[in-house]
């Protein structure tokens, strides 16, 4: 398959090795293949070869400059990507060799990139957890205070809060406490606007939350309308590829549970008709779709104060919202809301 982003040429044995040629030869790849995803096993295909364009050209920089200016955030990049392989290949090998290679990275690397190293062993570790359990939360909370102790003017603080807040949808109080913190001392609006966001959806649980619009043919959808059965909300946009993988989860609680128990409903953020169009016809969708061509800005996202995707929320049968984002044994909280009278 042909990338839109072509792999820039090295500099190879016998010729005049620039440090600077090289690296950017690396940067020459963060636009990454521009090829339009229709699957997630294409989109898995595209994201491994780009993946092994990138750590030709940074393990051919390290070998060749390894005491250079962008040694560490070669190391950086190449660990992160490793990261990524071993998500894709789902297999445990690149991750491991992320982990030394950040260890590595730490004992080697100056006082004042310590704090990027540092960084990016958390950014690491919060990658491998699926479904957060009471150790993982303690452990990278634990990790989240001693790198706010050891680098306490950290631009990245706050987002980092954040992140680890992310890990504390089952336990609301905690996410609160956490999302206050980054709140204090966070330095840019855009952040401040998604811990509002984030704060505003914590107030939604436990409650009915009414999700209503039209669908591309102007049909009126109205969640409340469905009271009796579990709803699952499905927010999500084509040009997502992490909402290309979060399909898979939707059918599955589909075909497990009877469309008299289980009604879907999904909340589109494409930006025109014929994009939506073609991926509902892509991935076979056939539950009603709220669309309203206004993405991020739409009445609808913006009233739920939605901020990532995708996001999966599952109501009870009395329209309540019962979990932030289904992450975490959907099936599992299905079966007992439908257990519920």
């Amino acid at each position: 398959m042909l990338l839109a982003v072509a792999a820039p040429r090295l500099a190879w044995c016998g010729e005049a090795a620039s440090e600077e040629a090289d690296w950017k030869a690396v940067l020459a790849l963060d636009g990454g293949p521009q090829a339009p995803v229709t699957s997630r096993d294409q989109a898995r295909k595209i994201g491994l070869e780009h993946l092994a364009r990138r750590e030709e050209a940074l393990r051919a920089y390290l070998e060749r400059h390894g005491s250079e200016a962008h040694t560490v955030d070669a190391q950086l990049r190449l660990a992160s990507l490793l990261a990524s392989r071993s998500d894709l290949l789902e297999k445990p090998a690149p991750y491991e060799a992320a982990v030394r290679l950040l260890n590595e990275a730490s004992a080697t690397a100056p006082e004042a990139r310590q704090a990027d190293i540092a960084f990016a062993k958390i950014a690491l570790a919060m990658r491998r957890i699926a479904i957060p359990t009471d150790t993982d939360r303690e452990r990278l909370t634990a990790c989240l205070n001693a790198f706010q102790r050891r680098f306490p003017f950290d631009r990245r603080i706050a987002p980092l809060i954040v992140e680890v807040a992310t890990l504390y949808d089952t336990q609301p109080h905690h996410k609160r406490d956490l999302l206050n913190r980054a709140l204090e001392i966070t330095r840019t609006e855009e952040l401040r606007a998604r811990i509002l966001d984030d704060l505003r959806r914590l107030e939604f649980l436990g409650q009915p939350v009414a999700v209503t619009g039209t669908t591309m043919d102007g049909t009126r959808v109205e969640v409340a309308d469905l009271q009796g059965k579990v709803v699952l909300v499905y927010f999500f946009a084509g040009w997502s590829a992490p909402s290309i993988a979060g399909l898979d989860e939707v059918a599955y609680l589909r075909r497990t549970f009877p469309p008299a128990q289980l009604a879907t409903v999904g909340v589109s953020l494409d930006p025109t008709k014929e994009t939506l169009q073609t991926f509902c016809k892509a991935h076979a969708i056939v539950w009603p779709v709220i669309w309203d061509g206004q993405s991020w800005d739409g009445p609808l996202v913006r009233k739920l104060a939605i901020n990532a995707l995708p996001t999966l929320w599952i109501l009870d049968k009395h329209g309540n919202l019962r979990t932030l984002n289904a992450r975490t044994d959907s099936e599992g909280l299905v079966r007992i809301l439908l257990k519920e009278k």
